[in-house]
């Protein structure tokens, strides 16, 4: 009896939030003669705040223009009405988000009735992230039988956490890296059509799923801003540093820099600022902040630092895929100083269009920050690649891809 109240007083707490905040969606246009896509990511993907949600939000809104695009946040049966910006934001380009509401009998209609509505339509669904395709994966089998089922690796994650646990062995870590071996390796077949970001990732997955299933859709970038806008070099100060703290290959970027590779740095450029931006920093990262090293945890624009800058830092030793934060950087033709594994699928060249370094090689990472902040022929020449550097990612580049994938 106990669980049972517990229960209603639950759902009538949820009742009244949904009341006071909801709806939280509008109502988009559904095109009848369309087909429909249902994308499911573990959360309402937020494109502010790390490079995976960018990219899908990138594609859902391309994709809209041609196709009915419905979007769900699986793991949360009522979004937080803190995410309604990321819900608007698709709204404004016709992707129709799942959010709870109350009809006009006083009734809650919730994630059950969304699909209900959804599946006798279905023509894809596209499962964005390990965890959305394995939850979902026999649940659309069954009940959306002519659905084609795409699952959006993102990137590969047990080969991102082999990485990382060759430098630090966890045995947490040991046990996740087989779950997740598990579902890219093995369940990854049982899907009608795999995305990986880069050709690389495409290459290492054709060992596990027959090729014609594997299809390259990377991140999704373009320039944000024209050459004659870009601040000059002399007008320039400091460096930073962008990344989710919730994604542990950054804490052990930013940890390397701290101590490995400013020291060196401040012996030729004492006065040197580094900036470290993104969201839930650690108190092991914290700690790290001085007049110097400035931790400043989530920004929502991060424009003044694109313009601003010299440039964009990624010491990356370990990880996978496409990193969103140096494409993102060559969206305002910032030079990047990267390590190989940063540079990983992007097609970079060393002193063309990123200065890269080995990803232990900290003595090397510092001599290319101090290249870059004391040569401006340097900086120009990397400035003026950006263009050739972000083109792979533009959505006109990719767009065969995509639309080769929906047919």
């Amino acid at each position: 009896m106990k669980i049972r109240a517990m229960g209603i007083k639950r759902q009538i707490k949820n009742y009244i939030y949904i009341k006071k905040h909801y709806p939280l969606s509008e109502r988009t246009t559904i095109d009848p003669l369309k087909k429909n896509i249902l994308i499911i990511d573990n959360q309402i993907p937020t494109f502010d705040k790390d490079s995976g949600s960018n990219r899908i939000t990138e594609i859902a809104k391309f994709l809209a223009k041609d196709f009915n695009v419905f979007l769900m946040g699986w793991q949360k049966p009522i979004p937080k009405s803190d995410e309604r910006k990321y819900i608007q934001n698709f709204n404004r380009h016709n992707v129709t988000v799942y959010t709870p509401f109350i009809n006009g009998y006083g009734i809650v209609r919730g994630k059950k009735y969304f699909l209900d509505q959804l599946i006798p339509d279905l023509d894809f669904v596209w499962c964005h992230r390990p965890d959305a395709f394995e939850h979902y994966l026999s649940f659309f089998r069954k009940k959306a039988p002519k659905a084609k089922i795409i699952y959006d690796m993102v990137d590969i994650h047990f080969l991102r956490m082999e990485r990382g646990l060759a430098l630090d062995y966890d045995e947490k870590l040991a046990a996740e890296i087989e779950h997740y071996k598990y579902i890219e390796t093995q369940l990854s077949s049982k899907a009608d059509k795999v995305v990986v970001i880069s050709d690389k990732e495409k290459k290492l997955m054709t060992d596990f799923v027959d090729e014609s299933k594997l299809f390259t859709i990377s991140n999704v970038h373009n320039l944000k801003i024209k050459s004659e806008e870009v601040p000059e070099y002399e007008e320039r100060n400091h460096l930073f540093f962008v990344g989710s703290f919730y994604h542990l290959p950054n804490v052990d970027a930013v940890t390397f820099l701290h101590e490995k590779i400013m020291p060196l740095v401040w012996q030729s450029l004492p006065n040197l600022k580094v900036y470290i931006i993104g969201q839930e920093p650690p108190e092991e990262i914290l700690k790290m902040n001085s007049d110097l090293f400035q931790i400043k945890g989530f920004v929502e624009d991060l424009t003044p630092y694109y313009e601003n800058c010299i440039a964009s830092i990624s010491p990356l030793r370990y990880g996978a895929g496409v990193k969103g934060k140096i494409g993102q950087a060559f969206e305002y033709m910032l030079p990047v100083v990267t390590t190989t594994i940063g540079a990983e699928g992007m097609f970079l060249n060393n002193k063309e269009t990123a200065l890269i370094s080995g990803n232990d090689d900290h003595q090397a990472f510092a001599h290319n920050i101090i290249e870059l902040c004391t040569n401006a022929s340097v900086w120009s020449t990397l400035h003026r690649n950006s263009e050739k550097a972000i083109f792979p990612f533009t959505i006109e580049f990719q767009k065969d891809e995509l639309f080769r994938l929906l047919s």
